[in-house]
């Protein structure tokens, strides 16, 4: 399927409802608006055409190379979902009285390394998805399901640190880390409720594809910083839709997930949209994502808002139960959370800053370490008790606040490398300290990435032996890794250390697949990939793009270039042909012949 994305659909001044896809992609009651005849002589109505019979969806289809719909217009792609939506609207599963999963359960040296490896593989997948449904319009449902299964399943033991997590917070990463946030805290919650599995996995695939409408969307409009004008907002409220509408043309999609990105906006009291559903017309999962998504957005750095406390947030929430967002829900998020929950920042009266970690297990009273700075780093400190600290002997507020995350310069991400090693120092109530073999110095190599090696839950899927890539780094030993790499699992190599001696290779004799560097020694890589795009025989190569800068892998995710995937320096072999594998997965890269078949989402 081939579907233009918005920043092209403006620049071709076409319709704002509008949508290219795939003859094979048309169904009846589809409104066409334009078509790409295969014999230049056929003469399209200007007024457009109702498809309305099974012939006619047949002639488009034998006719045309790529036809243009109006979504706004089309007759089903509202009704039949809608009516979907409503099916998903079952009974409210039971929420116990008390939601205590966070106040008895306690970090570790191991839960936070085994966490991480968990989160990382998860942002992986967020961020994969993101770049694939914006050049695509696919996902890769098989691998998110197996993600979802991972995620779902280490609530159980990894539920406290899993939330620590989600404190990680970078403003140029918000777009796919407010995606993994959201995944992480529907599946704490649901799996704290104590709702059944398919429920919690189907709540964590929700948080992973809610948003992904967002990049059909005009990068300009998304990234302005001031108040959006009508027009600017009513297409902003289209990518509920639009979401929605290409995540049900990948198979395999659970309806309870494509409910729940439809209506993720639909509000209690009928005022939210697409589809001014109501109450307990807005599925479950849809009442949980919108909730957990305004949470996490409140409490984030974005383009036009600061980030807000954790109390700030859910006081927000508490407010709105009942209009907004569902009251039952509300009360029960809140008391999930708690008033402090794993990885808040607070300052103590005295004017220490300190970090949730845990709570005490046998009190339940908040426990934080005390953070003190050592040059521009902060390092973990002595554990103290936040219940003991919130009054002195005058009943005066010993807690003075809590912060929003990221105050103060905080980076949750080195705390969470230190984490470890500061938890098997810990010889709190008399327990023995965990070794620190165990801890520090293992998450800080996962933390760096590409040492660990993950262990797979299923066969990796390859493309075609002698499948011809074309690697673009100006480090030879990058190069030379990735050559020894892909040569051993039967690809053709070929190496260009600058930009235009790839695109000089490229453009003779179009690759299978280009890894690009970001950064090469006279262009960017995004000046590579925009020519490569332009081209006609390299415009469908896919591209992953690979760099060690922090800024330029920001840059990336902002720009959205038209790359089908990123890996990160340093990398190792699991990063690489994962990479490969969602390719082949999302049917970008033909799959080797002789392995078992994949849940491509190819168009029949």
């Amino acid at each position: 399927m081939s579907i233009l994305s918005w920043d092209e659909f403006n620049r071709q001044h076409r319709g704002e409802y509008e949508l290219t896809i795939d003859p094979a992609d048309l169904r009846l009651g589809d409104f066409i608006v334009r078509i790409d005849a295969v014999d230049p002589e056929v003469r399209f109505p200007p007024a457009g055409v109702a498809v309305q019979s099974f012939e006619e969806k047949q002639w488009f289809r034998a006719q045309c190379r790529r036809i243009v719909i109006d979504l706004n217009r089309c007759l089903h792609r509202n009704s039949d979902e809608l009516a979907r939506a409503h099916s998903a609207s079952i009974k409210m599963p039971p929420l116990p009285a008390r939601i205590n999963a966070l106040r008895v359960a306690q970090m570790t040296p191991r839960g936070v390394v085994d966490a991480w490896r968990v989160y990382r593989e998860t942002s992986l997948l967020a961020q994969s998805l993101m770049l694939s449904f914006h050049r695509h319009g696919r996902v890769d449902v098989e691998g998110t399901r197996d993600v979802v299964k991972q995620l779902a399943g280490a609530m159980e033991e990894y539920l406290v640190p899993l939330v620590w997590l989600t404190h990680i917070k970078e403003k140029s990463r918000y777009t796919y880390q407010h995606g993994l946030n959201v995944a992480i805290l529907a599946a704490g919650f649901a799996h704290a409720a104590g709702w059944d599995r398919a429920l919690v996995q189907n709540a964590a695939f929700s948080g992973l594809v809610f948003d992904l409408g967002k990049t059909r969307l005009s990068l300009k409009v998304m990234r302005k910083t001031g108040e959006l004008d009508d027009r600017e907002y009513e297409h902003v409220r289209q990518h509920a839709r639009f979401g929605h509408e290409l995540l049900i043309q990948n198979e395999g999609i659970p309806d309870a997930v494509a409910a729940a990105v439809r209506s993720h906006h639909e509000r209690a009291d009928g005022k939210g949209y697409p589809d001014t559903l109501q109450g307990n017309q807005v599925p479950i999962l849809a009442r949980l994502i919108g909730l957990i998504d305004a949470y996490d957005a409140i409490t984030s750095e974005r383009l036009h808002a600061s980030a807000r406390s954790h109390q700030q947030a859910l006081g927000i929430l508490w407010r709105e139960r009942d209009r907004q967002f569902d009251k039952q829900l509300v009360e029960s998020f809140s008391q999930f959370l708690g008033w402090a929950p794993p990885g808040t920042l607070v300052r103590l009266v005295n004017g220490d800053l300190a970090v949730v970690v845990h709570q005490r297990q046998e009190s339940g009273r908040p426990m934080a370490r005390k953070l003190r700075r050592v040059e521009d780093n902060f390092r973990l400190g002595i554990e103290v008790d936040l219940a003991l600290q919130s009054s002195d002997t005058s009943g005066a507020t010993r807690v003075a606040e809590v912060l929003a995350d990221g105050s103060n310069g905080i980076n949750m991400r080195e705390l969470t490398r230190i984490l470890p090693r500061a938890l098997a120092r810990s010889d709190r109530d008399g327990q023995p300290a965990a070794r620190p073999s165990d801890a520090g110095s293992g998450l800080g190599r996962i933390l760096r990435m590409g040492q660990n090696r993950e262990r797979r839950r299923r066969e990796r899927i390859d493309a075609p032996r002698g499948m011809r890539i074309l690697v673009v780094d100006d480090s030879p030993t990058v190069r030379k890794t990735l050559d020894n790499m892909l040569v051993q699992t039967g690809y053709r190599v070929e190496l260009a250390e600058d930009g235009e001696s790839a695109l000089e290779m490229a453009f003779i004799s179009p690759p299978d697949l280009i890894f690009l560097d970001i950064v090469l020694p006279d262009s960017s890589g995004f000046s590579v990939l925009r020519r490569l795009r332009r081209e006609p025989r390299t415009e469908n190569v896919p591209v992953i793009m690979i760099s060690g800068s922090a800024k330029a892998a920001d840059d990336f995710f902002l720009q959205r270039v038209g790359a089908d995937d990123f890996i990160h320096k340093p990398f190792g072999r699991f990063e690489v042909f994962s990479c490969i594998e969602r390719l082949v997965r999302s049917g970008a890269l033909p799959q080797r012949p002789g392995q078992k078949p994949t849940d491509v989402n190819a168009s029949t």
